[in-house]
């Protein structure tokens, strides 16, 4: 059977709410009135197996050529393993380094845009400590660095996969020029490119070319959260990661990602919603949106199947939301009571918090409405909302999180027969980029 009969079959089923929820070591995920009934729950789980997606996502983990279109591996599951002796040293390094900077440095400059940047900026949100410093550094408009004046007791990280990143090498060059080279650290897949930049070869730790940069961050990349969590946070990071990959190789109807991915396409390609909505209630998390738009949006941005021919049907569905307590009073009138549908995602640690509280109000209030009102001014559109609850704000919590997101996209990916792991749309600005330099 095709995705194009499986969406086929799904239109004839009578969709009706219900209720989900399933729970790992850190996460609980609550499907609440969600469009995902019985009857289309037999349909998705036939196509899965018929189609063989827990095998077809095994072989991304275990390192087949999943990335068709660069005839690569997907690597970034290997550094959550930590079984190949290659990707251990990578993290050995990346772990000393992390020391060196503590024992000698006051500030931190990382300069980073995108993948680099993403992951290791969010752990900086979530485990910021006080008493140190990590600054980052994403280029382009200078107006961004202005008033940075380097010195010597400075640690200087590139962070850049390539190490050709325009915006990440100009930055440093017009901040640094050529005068702090010793204090200067690279973070790269390209070790050639970084020595030839200028920076020492001591001073680079690499990490694998396969290993995607909206994946990077538990590779070195992740040198932040080393730096204020230490080796140990660093690994319970990779053994949350690590365990959620475990969950996702189980069969469809006991696999968290499946089942988010499950949803998004009911809401994607059943339902014609464009959008998927993601609200953060916890400060920490205020830019997980980030994160998880990068995810999803260039990984799933894509038209073209895996026999190079160009679907018809949707795919990537358009990403977006923000920190919960600011949004609702932002966007949240448009949730409430606009005429467009979202596939809606609403993310928070549990606690006695009034963030936690406003959280589970606003759920409250989605699902159930308020169908007494008699005002029509008043009355409130009724939706589905999956709430995904922390069991804290740990490394391993965090970890977990974050596998689950990219996981459920990969899910979809397999589901539209994309590649989930080129970007190869983005290639066009650089080139004009570089003309009208």
């Amino acid at each position: 059977m095709s995705f194009k009969s499986l969406i086929q079959d799904l239109r004839g089923v009578r969709i009706s709410s219900t209720s989900n929820s399933q729970s790992t070591k850190a996460l609980l995920i609550d499907q609440i009135s969600q469009p995902i009934d019985g009857d289309v729950k037999k349909l998705l789980y036939k196509y899965a197996m018929e189609n063989d997606f827990i095998q077809k996502f095994k072989n991304v983990v275990i390192g087949e050529k999943s990335n068709f279109t660069e005839k690569k591996s997907v690597t970034h599951f290997k550094y959550k393993e930590r079984i190949e002796e290659s990707f251990i040293a990578d993290q050995t390094e990346i772990i000393a380094l992390a020391d060196k900077i503590k024992k000698n440095y006051k500030r931190v400059f990382i300069f980073s845009i995108g993948g680099s940047n993403l992951g290791p900026a969010l752990m900086n949100d979530i485990f910021k400590k006080d008493d140190f410093n990590i600054n980052f550094i994403t280029g382009s408009d200078p107006d961004e660095y202005s008033n940075i004046k380097i010195q010597d007791s400075d640690a200087l990280v590139i962070s850049s996969k390539s190490f050709g990143t325009l915006e990440t090498l100009s930055s440093y060059k017009e901040l640094c020029g050529n005068d702090f080279f010793e204090q200067t650290y690279a973070v790269t897949a390209d070790k050639i490119k970084a020595q030839d930049f200028g920076v020492h070869e001591k001073n680079i730790i690499s990490f694998d070319s396969s290993t995607g940069g909206r994946f990077s961050i538990w590779s070195p990349i992740n040198l932040a959260l080393i730096l204020l969590e230490g080796d140990q946070g660093y690994k319970d990071f990779l053994r949350g990661g690590k365990d959620m990959d475990a969950a996702c190789l189980n069969n469809p109807e006991n696999n968290p990602a499946f089942q988010l991915s499950a949803q998004d396409i009911i809401y994607n390609n059943i339902l014609d919603v464009e959008t998927t909505l993601v609200v953060n209630y916890d400060y920490k998390l205020r830019n997980f949106i980030s994160f998880a738009q990068q995810v999803e949006m260039e990984s799933n941005g894509k038209s073209i199947d895996s026999n190079n021919e160009r679907v018809d049907y949707q795919t990537g569905s358009i990403v977006w939301g923000g920190y919960g307590p600011e949004s609702q009073h932002s966007f949240f009138q448009h949730v409430f009571q606009g005429t467009k549908q979202s596939n809606k995602y609403f993310i928070c640690s549990k606690s006695n918090k009034l963030n936690y509280k406003q959280m589970i109000a606003q759920i409250e209030s989605l699902v159930h409405g308020n169908e007494d009102e008699n005002d029509v001014h008043k009355k409130t559109n009724i939706s589905g909302v999956t709430k995904i609850e922390l069991k804290d704000l740990s490394p391993y919590s965090i970890g977990q999180l974050l596998s689950l997101w990219e996981n459920k996209t990969i899910f979809n990916s397999i589901f539209w027969d994309t590649n989930a792991f080129d970007q190869w749309g983005v290639e066009l600005g650089k080139i004009n980029t570089q003309k009208q330099l």
